[in-house]
């Protein structure tokens, strides 16, 4: 005999469940109210919340579905601890994504109309998200955004994932009004942590860095209160990054080297440590220290002597540094970037470069850099625009083209202007 009782706590929730259970049966209202004997009239004003359903006519709706709601309610009671489960894995970052989806997986064999739709397809879509499968994701958000649109915690963290979207396409600009729409739903704290931890990077790269470091600082705090190491971790790194972006150059140095010390204390995979110190490299490169740029660039080239940054790197270096053999030979042993749609076209011009040396450059070479410019002002990404309108300049300057350095110029006094 069903459980009255728990029929009736879900009827202030039954009429998004009754809507998305009938268009996976691919029902129409008509269709529905056909088979049921209910006017569709009636059944629509049930799926929008104007009316409530009897118990009764819930059972004979059920009947038609194939749904026995009372085994639905506790399903959707255990999916509310998978969905939470889940959140929280992102907050520690414990790398189970691909046990959250083996759960789902099992969850469909025993339930299917349960494991379809609502905070399932929301993780499916954070997922998506989080592997890059970007026109799955885009694919989910109408019919997400209809089901939660009562449900601001969730809607928040589809805001959120649809700003990550644009961030990881390098459009920052796009991404902020989505983070800031999540920012005005979002109450919980673990959640809200996440959201400044994603944020802080679009603010950073638009050029906002006191906005960024405020997001960074509240994320730290919040991982800090709960416990989650590794986001604390992060959040180490991110700051050096960001005083790094604010010409901080020494505070990030020891900002970075306390990331070290944190990442020591926890399991992560050694390609980590690589990126601290490329960037610890890259602040010096900045800083227009190569000697101590090369001397942390080593620890990284020990772990990954292959990586993009670390060859472009240690071409860069070795060629301010003016020792053009060993920036030949790093291109030469590295002509795998040559087609590596991320690194090529840099490989192409600091190849140029180490070839021209301290010479008159060549019209090839000074296209190279204009285009690396243009596509970086496609990606927002203030601090490398800036480092390669120094480039280009310093070019121009060396090949007497005066009257075209005015262009990079005014980009240069508008980048600051944005900053």
């Amino acid at each position: 005999m069903p459980d009255i009782h728990c029929l009736t706590f879900m009827n202030q929730y039954i009429g998004k469940e009754l809507r998305s259970i009938r268009n996976y049966r691919s029902l129409t209202l008509r269709e529905l109210g056909e088979k049921t004997g209910i006017p569709y009239s009636r059944l629509g004003k049930f799926e929008c919340g104007k009316e409530m359903p009897t118990d009764e006519t819930i059972l004979k709706i059920g009947k038609i579905l194939n749904v026995d709601f009372n085994k639905y309610f506790n399903i959707s009671k255990e999916i509310d601890v998978l969905f939470n489960e889940f959140l929280d894995s992102l907050f520690y970052h414990d790398q189970s994504i691909d046990l959250f989806k083996a759960k789902i997986s099992r969850g469909r064999e025993e339930s299917d109309v349960n494991y379809v739709f609502g905070k399932v397809q929301l993780i499916e879509y954070i997922i998506s998200v989080l592997n890059h499968e970007f026109d799955k994701a885009r694919s989910m958000e109408s019919e997400l955004f209809e089901y939660f649109k009562e449900d601001y915690e969730c809607k928040a963290l589809l805001y959120q994932y649809k700003a990550i979207i644009f961030q990881d396409e390098k459009h920052f600009a796009e991404a902020i009004p989505y983070f800031e729409k999540a920012e005005s739903l979002m109450i919980n704290r673990k959640s809200k942590a996440m959201l400044f931890l994603h944020s802080s990077v679009a603010y950073k790269n638009v050029g906002n860095v006191a906005k960024s470091m405020r997001c960074i600082e509240m994320a730290h705090h919040i991982f800090a209160e709960y416990g989650s190491l590794r986001r604390v971790a992060f959040c180490f790194v991110e700051y050096g990054l960001l005083l790094k972006a604010n010409y901080q150059f020494e505070k990030a140095i020891t900002q970075f080297n306390i990331a070290l010390r944190s990442l020591e204390m926890i399991e992560c995979p050694e390609s980590l440590f690589a990126k601290v110190y490329r960037n610890m490299c890259w602040t010096m490169i900045l800083a227009k220290d190569y000697k101590a740029a090369l001397e942390y660039l080593d620890e990284a080239i020990e772990i990954e002597p292959k990586h993009g940054f670390t060859v472009l790197y240690a071409i860069w270096c070795n060629y301010k540094l003016e020792n053009y053999e060993e920036a030949e030979r790093w291109i030469n042993e590295n002509t795998h970037l040559k087609s590596n749609e991320r690194f090529g076209s840099f490989y192409e011009m600091f190849d140029l470069m180490v070839k021209c040396q301290d010479g008159i450059p060549s019209i090839k070479l000074i296209n190279a850099a204009a285009q690396i410019i243009e596509n970086f002002m496609n990606g927002e990404d203030y601090e490398r625009i800036n480092f390669y309108l120094d480039i280009i300049l310093d070019l121009l300057n060396r090949s007497g083209r005066e009257m075209d350095k005015i262009k990079y110029l005014e980009m240069k006094v508008n980048l600051t202007k944005k900053r």
